[in-house]
């Protein structure tokens, strides 16, 4: 079948009418004024389930991030959110507030969709892997960087059996060094390995899933009129979220954004996402790096974010680390999903009034910074929490086929095809 590119948002007009997205006496007169990215001082936790760290031994290390998401009423992008994420029990990373944001006909995105998060987080840990690998084999490379294309797909679109999946990850690692490739082999074996988002999409996750009806576990999180007043997010002087020209891959073909006939609607329709990460050259903060992302769809912008993984070195934090943007790419890209559900709900008369998405995910390397070092995604936390005056039985129905259509957390849960390559000065290294 001809691939097709879609997005979330180009089922605005189709799945959900003006007067019932939010009903227009629930938003506040004045809208709170958002930014991409934002350092918090004070955070919301998780409330439906008490976040932990997981105890590490043998030289292993854990990150066990936590996101707590909320919608912001807007009409004209009524998929924006914002989401808090941070690592537990880490004095040395901040809680983030990130907001996120769908493309449209009539609506450029005012914030990176869930996806390019997902993506973003992605390329990035992997380049983290890379850069760790090769102080530990003590290699001389001049250049690495790391290109990526995460391909998704919807199947029996507009159905009651409505589902999202993450078919393929390519990632692709670029080196420029007078190393051999046999060098260069070894450290892409040992990068791989140590690479816990890799592993969790390549091979089944287990996710502690609770939906949660018409409870009070709302803790101020109800939604409020809101809008993102710019793409460009500063934290002590540094710029960490921006726009920026469309990407140019070395490696990775690149098809032109397109978008779907609304007429001729596709009962399968699959789409990318594309990301470069590299380093940003900052001596204090040797694993922080720029990452340029985009989903490949009409009306979406290319992404310049950052993200810090330095971790065991001095001074505050500069940006969330390139775990804490997968995890919340995930709590984003469900939060999608049930705003499209509650469209397609919509149409068939039961009307959903609220709801929101926590995660943790606890990731773990063993034997850090060793040549013996392994990445796993261990288990996730996954609490969907709705409230409607619909019946019980139907609720559930909506959460339920809004995680099916999750093409983020279909990657997780299930096994991801994965292709990753190393390229020694332009040339594949086998």
């Amino acid at each position: 079948m001809k691939s097709k590119s879609i997005t979330l948002s180009l089922l605005t007009t189709l799945l959900i009418s003006a007067n019932m997205a939010y009903a227009q006496n629930d938003i506040k007169k004045e809208a709170t004024v958002y930014q991409v990215e934002k350092r918090l001082d004070t955070y919301t936790r998780p409330i439906t389930f008490t976040p932990t760290k997981a105890v590490a031994v043998n030289g292993a290390i854990t990150e066990n991030i936590m996101t707590t998401t909320q919608n912001i009423l807007n009409k004209e992008a009524i998929f924006l959110k914002k989401g808090i994420v941070k690592p537990i029990g880490e004095d040395n990373f901040s809680a983030w507030e990130a907001t996120s944001d769908e493309g449209g006909k009539n609506h450029n995105q005012t914030a990176p969709n869930p996806l390019t998060y997902y993506a973003v987080g992605s390329s990035s840990s992997l380049l983290t892997q890379v850069e760790r690998s090769i102080k530990i084999l003590g290699l001389d490379i001049e250049e690495v960087k790391v290109e990526s294309k995460i391909f998704f797909r919807w199947s029996d679109t507009m159905t009651d059996k409505w589902s999202g999946y993450t078919d393929k990850v390519v990632s692709n690692i670029l080196i420029k060094s007078n190393e051999s490739p046999e060098k260069i082999k070894a450290l892409k074996e040992m990068a791989i390995k140590a690479w816990a988002v890799g592993e969790g999409l390549a091979n089944k996750s287990t996710i502690d899933v609770n939906i949660l009806i018409n409870t009070d576990r709302w803790a101020g999180l109800q939604p409020h009129n809101g809008k993102v007043g710019s793409p460009i997010s500063k934290d002590n002087g540094r710029t960490i979220s921006n726009v920026t020209p469309d990407l140019k891959l070395e490696t990775i073909e690149i098809e032109k954004d397109t978008s779907v006939d609304m007429h001729n609607f596709p009962s399968t329709l699959e789409f990318s996402e594309i990301a470069i990460a590299e380093s940003a050259n900052d001596a204090t903060r040797p694993y922080m790096h720029k990452i340029r992302a985009k989903s490949l769809t009409e009306n979406y912008e290319t992404w310049e974010l950052y993200s810090d993984d330095s971790r065991g070195y001095e001074g505050i934090d500069k940006a969330p680390t390139s775990r804490d943007y997968f995890t919340l790419g995930t709590s984003f890209c469900l939060m999608s999903q049930l705003t499209a559900t509650k469209g397609y709900f919509h149409k068939k008369g039961i009307n959903i009034k609220n709801y929101r998405v926590e995660h943790q995910f606890n990731y773990q390397q063993d034997n850090f910074m060793t040549p013996a070092v392994n990445g796993h995604l261990d288990d996730v936390i996954t609490r969907v929490i709705v409230t409607s005056d619909a019946k019980k039985e139907s609720l559930i129905k909506y959460a339920k086929q809004a995680l099916s259509m999750c093409f983020a957390g279909e990657g997780i849960q299930n096994e991801t095809e994965m292709e990753t390559t190393v390229y020694l000065n332009g040339k594949v290294v086998k």
